[in-house]
């Protein structure tokens, strides 16, 4: 059986098909994106549960999360909606666009770009339903409920099938979501206020607002032409009546012949680039006279230059054809011709507008569709498929994926004017995906530079692309792993975006008048020589022209997100989308209570004690009965000792976390020179800790705490094996925590520096932490991030820290029993995991998968390459002997990675990194076994792991 994706349209096996028997699919366990808790609540009427056991529904009750094997539907006529299983269902058409990225099914090694869609379609024409007070007939489109004591349906005609979509526009315009043009400006129709023309059972027609009405169908919310609604007798008498008049014994029931709008909500994206117009912003509600003036124009997306309709390559763009749009005809006269009734597809009983007093009545209802799609796949070939025999790529976010005619350039770069600026800049002409690998062709004439080279910014913020010029791709080519390039965002679009043409000179060639609207398009084609094909949909005259990427400006993408007006796009935030950003008194914002102010007294809770009971040292936490006095004692921590001591203390850390065994000491034992897991130091507060600057607190309550902190770290065997702690004698709230990844993840023996600061109204706040990530070597390591959970920018996401919503209430922060030190192994066992693609927010569920194996497997792998490139910078820092070449995070830490990898007393590391690699290289190079991602790695991957491989030989030799 095919997967089911969000928005299927399916129906139950063995049924007839009919409108009370399809529905929509709405989640299911692949797309994170729909996992909203408590699904009940977001529903009216009960969810259906047919067959499920108590704790299955439970769980889903709760996470939202279907189970294996189960989506939830939403019954179109009912709008009911139930979980079921997937085998109970057949998939009737899945809805795709131009410029989706597809895979022919679960677990597919190569995916494609949808580049034209051919829709086709079952029409429901105009019936008849009878008004029962009266017995007259109104014409209607309208599926009615069993309930309804007002009409019922006395006929309804056949229906018309096979009908392609190419052939039909929408049933008015412009509508809801509709892109528009006016003075200079693009927006989105948000929504409409309409007045609607009723013809009532006496032949009469009356106009009255939309808000009036109520429909009596199964269908929509807003009505539409076709429907039949009610309304009351008050509203008829102060109607405008446009044939007849107010008669008090007709019913107050109607069909819809006419809807007109009186004024549009207009949300606006962006205001043309050149020879604007109108600099400020139009007024977001349009009236009638402003969307009819000649200023105002409605993007037809289906709109084709006559020349380019055979061409292949070229998008074939269509309206949006969903189950129960109404639609018209282009050309009735030739469909009326053309379905004839003297083939199976049906006919056309055309209605004469004099028999609707002038009213076009041709509207038809969509009641079923299918679609095939035109895919250019990555190694370049072209397929037509049914749309149902295609699933979305799942790994589509991959930063190391691409497609041909995307522009990419090398991670090898160099210094240039304090910018870091690419070697090489290309188009991609194929690409082999199960080995990783690229064919692309240069651009000689291309530049791509970055800010701030091979560093992150103190602000966290990561280096930026502020020079791009592609040109076009006129050099030779060469293959080239995947892993070396980059294919940003910032260079590239897709299929379907929406552009903005910024040059003037390509304006005036392109201008038929001073009204024309060559300045807004559509991208049609992303070519193998580097130039966009952009369709200019709403110009005059309709025309394909070949541009280069420096001309044109994204502003609408084809998957839906809006880019600003200033061609920036509108998702900085989305990286912190699961992050929980206020702070209030938390943080950066908390205030420090100053001598001045009246001290009140609390326990480490945060419950309120009185001023003896704050001074008796025999004070016990709920926590386990130990002490903390309000002053900690020297005796009660261990000695600070200098960042270079020699005396430090044999310390024995067996664990106490479910991964355990790293390379530090295969049998558990403590080696004689090895570092003590906890130090506090006598030196200062490196300026490289995150949270130097930020204040400590004077809160009796909040130092106790710190104390008891740092004794429950420093408890014998507290500490996992792997992990070494550092805090300073002169602000004990700071924290450096050193992990060594664990064996069995891409993690093995790398160094990950995390700083900790424990805030002025701790507990009640949870600990604050800023992952220290290091640029790799160009050409080593890839790029991107390590981990779901890691942030290049340093933020992490974490239930126990509070920035991850997506974890239950019960793995949050608890200010009464939460502590540093499980957050310390929640990190090193829940993010340095074997499969850390699963720490995808949502991604969980997916675990065991057959869909899911390969995105994991290529995750570990690049995964792989990141954490190496770790181990690379740390030890190459180590081994210049200056202080100043130190990466971010390891002061204060150098002699124990110094010990870890390079010491012949220590475990050595770096050998047994090298080891490592050099074993992956030799069974990923004898093609015998499949690709995982961790033993076996892709040809692509095994290009740069052997660079890793020289790179890390020659630091043992420095």
């Amino acid at each position: 059986m095919a997967m089911l994706c969000t928005e299927d349209i399916v129906a139950k096996k063995g049924s007839t098909r009919q409108p009370g028997s399809i529905a929509t699919v709405e989640r299911t366990v692949q797309d994170s994106d729909t996992h909203l808790p408590g699904p009940f609540l977001q529903e009216e009427d009960p969810i259906g549960k047919k067959g499920f056991s108590y704790v299955v529904w439970r769980k889903f009750s709760t996470d939202g999360v279907p189970p294996q094997g189960t989506v939830l539907i939403r019954w179109v006529r009912t709008d009911r909606v139930e979980l079921i299983r997937e085998d109970e269902l057949e998939i009737l058409h899945r809805q795709l666009y131009v410029g989706d990225v597809v895979m022919r099914g679960p677990g597919s090694t190569e995916s494609g770009v949808v580049m034209n869609v051919n829709s086709r379609c079952s029409l429901l024409p105009m019936g008849t339903a009878t008004v029962k007070s009266n017995g007259k007939a109104l014409m209607s489109l309208s599926t009615f409920d069993d309930s309804t004591d007002l009409v019922r349906v006395s006929k309804q005609p056949p229906h018309l099938l096979d009908v392609p979509v190419s052939e039909l526009q929408y049933e008015e315009s412009p509508a809801e979501d509709d892109m528009i043009v006016y003075k200079g400006w693009l927006g989105k129709v948000l929504s409409m206020s309409c007045h609607l023309s009723l013809r009532l059972t006496d032949n009469s027609v009356v106009e009255v607002d939309e808000e009036v009405v109520e429909l009596l169908s199964q269908a929509f919310e807003l009505p539409r032409i076709g429907d039949v609604v009610k309304t009351k007798k008050a509203n008829l008498r102060t109607g405008v009546w446009k044939f007849g008049k107010y008669n008090a014994n007709v019913p107050p029931v109607g069909t819809v012949v006419s809807s007109r709008p009186v004024s549009i909500e207009v949300g606006w994206v962006s205001e043309r680039l050149v020879g604007s117009i109108e600099h400020h912003e139009p007024p977001n509600v349009l009236e009638r006279d402003e969307f009819e003036s000649e200023h105002f124009k409605v993007y037809d997306r289906s709109r084709k230059p006559a020349a380019s309709m055979d061409l292949p390559t070229v998008s074939n763009s269509e309206i949006e054809i969903t189950m129960g749009l109404r639609v018209r005809f282009r050309d009735l006269a030739g469909a009326a011709v053309k379905y004839d009734g003297a083939s199976t597809v049906g006919k056309i009983e055309r209605i004469p507008r004099q028999d609707t007093l002038g009213y076009d009545m041709n509207v038809f209802e969509v009641s079923s569709v299918s679609a095939t799609v035109s895919i250019q796949w990555q190694d370049l070939s072209i397929t037509t498929e049914p749309s149902i025999a295609l699933i979305p790529d799942t790994a589509i976010d991959d930063e190391h994926a691409a497609w041909p005619g995307e522009a990419a350039h090398t991670l090898a770069s160099s210094k240039v004017d304090g910018l870091s600026r690419a070697d090489r800049v290309g188009i991609i002409q194929s690409v082999k995906a199960a080995e990783r690998m690229a064919l692309i062709r240069w651009c000689p004439d291309a530049s791509v530079a970055y800010t701030q080279p091979d560093t992150i910014t103190e602000d966290g913020d990561v280096a930026e692309m502020i020079e791009a010029v592609v040109a076009t791709a006129t050099g030779e080519t060469a293959e080239v792993s995947l892993y070396d390039l980059d294919a940003a965002a910032e260079l590239n679009v897709r299929r379907g975006d929406v552009v903005l043409l910024d040059s003037g000179d390509v304006y005036r060639d392109l201008s038929r008048g001073p009204s024309d609207v060559c300045w807004l398009g559509e991208v049609v084609d992303t070519q193998l020589d580097g130039l966009l094909l952009i369709r200019l949909g709403v110009s005059d005259e309709v025309r394909d022209v070949a541009l280069q990427r420096e001309h044109v400006h994204v502003v609408i993408r084809s998957d839906g997100t809006d880019v600003l007006d200033d061609g920036g796009e509108d998702d900085a935030d989305e990286e912190d989308s699961d992050w929980d950003m206020e702070t209030d008194s938390e943080g950066d914002d908390a205030e420090e209570v100053t001598d001045e102010e009246e001290v009140v007294y609390q326990d480490e809770n945060g419950d309120p004690m009185d001023i003896d009971e704050a001074e008796n040292e025999d004070w016990e936490s709920d926590e386990g009965g130990v002490d903390v006095d309000t002053d900690i004692p020297e005796g009660d921590l261990p000695p600070a000792v200098p960042v270079n001591g020699t005396s430090h203390e044999t310390s024995t850390s067996n664990g106490v976390h479910s991964v355990t065994a790293h390379d530090i000491q295969p049998d558990g034992s403590a080696r004689p020179t090895e570092p003590p897991p906890y130090l506090i130091l006598s030196t200062p507060i490196p300026a490289s800790h995150h949270f130097a600057t930020q204040p400590s607190s004077s809160n009796p309550a909040t130092t106790k705490r710190i104390g008891k902190e740092h004794r429950i770290i420093s408890s014998s065997d507290a500490l996992p094996q792997g992990v070494y702690v550092r805090s300073w004698d002169s602000r004990l709230d700071l924290f450096r925590v050193l992990f060594i990844g664990p064996l069995g993840t891409p993690y093995a023996s790398a160094p990950f520096i995390i700083d900790f600061y424990l805030p002025t109204d701790y507990p009640h706040a949870p600990p604050q932490a800023h992952f220290h990530s290091w640029p790799g070597e160009s050409g080593l390591g890839g790029t991107g991030g390590v981990n779901p959970n890691l942030y290049e920018t340093g933020k992490i996401c974490l239930s126990l820290l509070g920035t991850w919503e997506s974890g239950a209430k019960t793995e949050g922060w608890n200010s009464s029993k939460s502590t540093l030190l499980q957050v310390v192994v929640s990190i090193l066992g829940l993010v340095l995991v074997p499969e850390p693609y699963f720490n995808e927010a949502g991604y969980e569920p997916l675990a065991g998968q057959e869909g899911s194996k390969r995105p994991s497997a290529l995750y570990n792998e690049r995964t792989f390459l990141r954490a190496n490139g770790f181990v690379i910078g740390a030890v190459a820092a180590l081994r210049d002997r200056n202080s100043a070449a130190l990466l971010s995070g390891m002061h204060d830490l150098q002699e124990e990675l110094r010990w870890l990898y390079l010491k012949h007393a220590g475990p050595g590391l770096l050998d047994v990194v090298i080891e490592r690699v050099e074993g992956i290289l030799e069974r990923s190079r004898a093609g015998s076994a499949e690709v995982d991602g961790s033993a076996v790695m892709s040809k692509g991957a095994t290009i740069p792991l052997s660079r890793i491989a020289t790179r890390l030989r020659s630091l043992t030799e420095a």
